[in-house]
């Protein structure tokens, strides 16, 4: 009967010790770990957290600690005391480890939480912590990492509910993001977690799912942070994968970054306007920052359709500015796929006529908004095999962009249908004014073989000279232009000009146009030109040109005269000669008769509404010029018949 005894006084000693555990845990006071708690949170982040609640216990196989009213201070600087609201924490506890002093998280529940994220003025978050000055070393009685890691081990952490804003006082913008949920699970208290978060920005949703470190080293500086996140929305994933070596300071970063997605254009759910740009995407690369001071991206690549960039990019935080350096290269970058532009369906005479409704100047008087070049330098370097763009190929393209205290400079030099192209663009921007020099030379160009490289065909052809030198100041460019100086010249050589290209102007005056073009009446979607000269002088806004030709198997079409880029009002004096001769048979072809041909014309108006009519003052000089003999009125009508060639 001896083991009955025995038996019978374990199960007593047993069932004592769980009432003694219980009438321990039940009578302690968990407020104890206020202190503890809050000096650590000071302690690692430099700000006060306040546990305005008791903190109260739920007896089970694992004690349940309960606090609310919850709360954790903001920048000084911030729009309101709290960076950090939470109604309640629920924390189930693993038993033994708080017998040894230290919390080990089963699970942590945050009900309905309010987080603030901010951006003051000169660019400062509430993320950086003011963290206080080590006085003295730690002494043998601190704690050590290994003791501090066993006080944060977390198994499982859910949000329920909650709302993180974010406010951007450099631009007055606040964006709030809606949680749905947010769990984090870790097999064992120093494993990484995996996390699910489902949550919506500006009624997009968007997951994120991966693993992260521990949440315990996030407060260790001297061991590697690892994360491995994927964040899916709009039919695009974003990728993160590597580790951060002290994510409070923003240190040892190394991490393999890469995005990719179907549209581009989905991103104007969240961005509000239409981007620039448009079809599937694919970007990655591999960020390294020993600080936040000097960030590499290394192997990036940049893949837009069947275009790919390449390169490498280096950002440098250091006074007096930020820089960026940078080298990237393609080998095919075709832009067409991804320029936002009219469809071929659209009527450009119902375009034109909506936009010069509604416009009444073409140069825009909006101010130049150019802080941005005063707050950052920059040096990048850019060279492709070929561009193909909406209305140009380019070969053999190389561009060299500086930017140094708001003076930029981008200078280029590439191919152009068998010619040689160079353009620089001198830039100088103090606040929101702006010197601009920007020159252009291009030589021997074949247009025709340009626009075939785009697969247009029936485009203009010839083989095009330009030459561009203009210098300008101003604080916008109805500004800019009304100060222009410098020189225009350009030469076109034989070739063929689309009549499609005067659907440009309103209806009224493409008629006009056409009748001088086309007078005819050919059923012919392209004119044959022999040579067209333009030549324009600027001075202080003032454009004059004294020789303006286009001459075609038919006719010399010749103009001179000036537009007031200040007032943007055109003054042109426009007449034809044809080279048929006069009463010869094929005059008869004419769709209007001679007299209207040779009919000297007048382009005026405005540049954003110009007008086309018969000048009566211009019709006066003719007629005292025809009194002076036989070089008056016939030699003004009949070119051909001289046989001189107004090419030459």
């Amino acid at each position: 009967m001896r083991w009955k005894w025995i038996l019978c006084i374990s199960i007593a000693v047993i069932v004592a010790l769980f009432v003694t555990t219980y009438i321990i845990l039940s009578s302690y006071d968990y407020n104890k770990f206020k202190p503890r708690i809050m000096e650590m949170a000071k302690k690692y982040t430099g700000r006060d957290l306040t546990l305005a609640g008791d903190i109260t216990l739920g007896i089970g196989f694992s004690p349940t600690l309960v606090v609310e009213d919850v709360a954790f201070q903001n920048a000084s600087w911030g729009s309101r005391p709290q960076m950090a609201q939470f109604k309640r924490l629920e924390v189930q506890l693993a038993l033994l480890p708080i017998l040894r002093g230290y919390i080990n998280v089963r699970r942590l529940n945050i009900v309905d939480p309010d987080f603030l994220i901010e951006v003051d003025k000169d660019g400062k978050t509430n993320l950086d912590f003011d963290l206080p000055k080590k006085s003295e070393p730690e002494t043998k009685g601190d704690k050590t990492d290994d003791e501090v890691k066993a006080f944060f081990g977390f198994k499982e952490v859910r949000i329920e509910g909650g709302t993180i804003l974010y406010n951007d006082h450099q631009i007055g913008k606040t964006t709030t993001i809606n949680i749905e949920k947010l769990e984090l699970n870790a097999p064992k208290f120093s494993d990484p977690a995996e996390i699910d978060l489902k949550a919506n920005y500006n009624k997009t949703s968007f997951q994120v799912t991966g693993t992260l470190g521990q949440l315990s080293g996030l407060m260790n500086p001297n061991e590697p942070w690892p994360l491995n996140l994927t964040v899916a929305a709009m039919d695009s994933t974003v990728s993160v994968a590597g580790t951060i070596t002290d994510i409070i300071e923003s240190k040892g970063i190394d991490l393999e970054l890469s995005a990719k997605g179907s549209d581009l254009a989905n991103f104007q759910q969240i961005t509000g306007k239409e981007l620039p740009v448009k079809g599937p995407f694919e970007v990655s690369g591999h960020l390294t920052a020993p600080n936040l001071e000097s960030v590499n991206i290394s192997k990036v690549s940049i893949l837009l359709g069947d275009s790919v960039i390449s390169g490498d990019v280096t950002i440098t935080q250091k006074p007096p500015r930020p820089r960026i350096d940078a080298k990237l290269y393609s080998k095919n970058l075709d832009l067409r796929p991804f320029i936002n532009q009219y469809k071929s369906s659209d009527k450009p005479e119902t375009l034109s006529k909506k936009s010069d409704a509604k416009k009444k100047r073409v140069f825009s008087d909006e101010p130049f908004g150019l802080q941005a070049l005063q707050k950052f330098d920059a040096e990048i370097s850019f060279h492709a095999d070929q561009i193909l763009g909406f209305l140009t190929a380019l070969d053999n393209i190389n561009i060299n962009l500086n930017l140094q205290n708001g003076h930029l400079f981008i200078p280029l030099k590439a191919n152009i249908g068998g010619g040689n192209h160079s353009s620089s663009l001198d830039l100088l921007a103090t606040e929101n004014h702006v010197n601009l020099t920007a020159k252009i030379i291009s030589e021997k160009v074949n247009v025709g073989d340009m626009r075939r490289k785009l697969g247009i065909t029936k485009d203009l052809e010839g083989i095009l000279d330009l030459d561009i030198n203009v210098t300008g100041q101003g604080n916008s460019v109805a500004a800019l232009m009304s100060g222009l100086n410098g020189d225009v010249i350009a030469m076109l050589g034989e070739g063929k000009m689309p009549l499609k290209y005067l659907n440009l102007v309103g209806t009224d005056l493409k008629t006009s146009l056409t009748r001088l073009v086309n007078p005819y009446k050919k059923k012919i979607d392209r004119h044959h030109i022999n040579c067209a000269v333009f030549d324009f002088n600027i001075k202080d806004g003032m454009a004059k040109s004294d020789v303006i030709m286009i001459d075609d198997p038919r006719k010399t079409l010749l103009s001179r005269g000036k537009i007031n880029l200040k007032t943007e009002v055109l003054d042109f004096d426009i007449h034809t000669k044809p080279k048929e001769g006069i009463g010869t048979e094929k005059t008869g072809k004419l769709s209007i008769n001679l007299g209207k041909l040779t009919r000297p014309f007048m382009l005026g108006g405005t540049l954003a509404h110009p007008t086309l009519r018969i000048s009566k003052t211009r019709i006066a000089e003719i007629a005292g010029e025809a009194l002076l003999g036989p070089a008056g009125w016939s030699y003004l009508l009949v070119s051909g018949s001289s046989g001189k060639d107004p090419c030459v």
